[in-house]
């Protein structure tokens, strides 16, 4: 894999990153503003998360086979997300 490659990795790695932890704070600020989210809005939130934790996964499978090695906070970020996924599909 080329330089350029594996930056282009790097940068799907990090903006699937921060997408799925904003769109997890939007998640919890949205539980914490409401006891019980409009299904509607409940129901987009967890499309976003649903969506933001593939992206995730996707980015990180991309990034491994590129031979690069994530930091212990990212690790965490997506272990989260793919637990997310795992959960959702019960």
């Amino acid at each position: 894999m080329t330089i350029h490659e594996q930056a282009d990795a790097t940068n799907r790695m990090r903006r699937a990153l921060l997408a799925f932890q904003a769109a997890k704070s939007a998640f919890l600020m949205a539980r914490r503003r409401f006891h019980a989210l409009p299904e509607a809005e409940g129901n987009q939130i967890k499309a976003t998360l649903w969506l933001t934790a593939t992206e995730v996964d996707t980015a990180f499978k991309v990034f491994s086979a590129a031979g690069l090695v994530t930091n212990a906070d990212d690790q965490r970020s997506i272990s989260e997300a793919q637990r997310y996924l795992a959960e959702s599909k019960r």
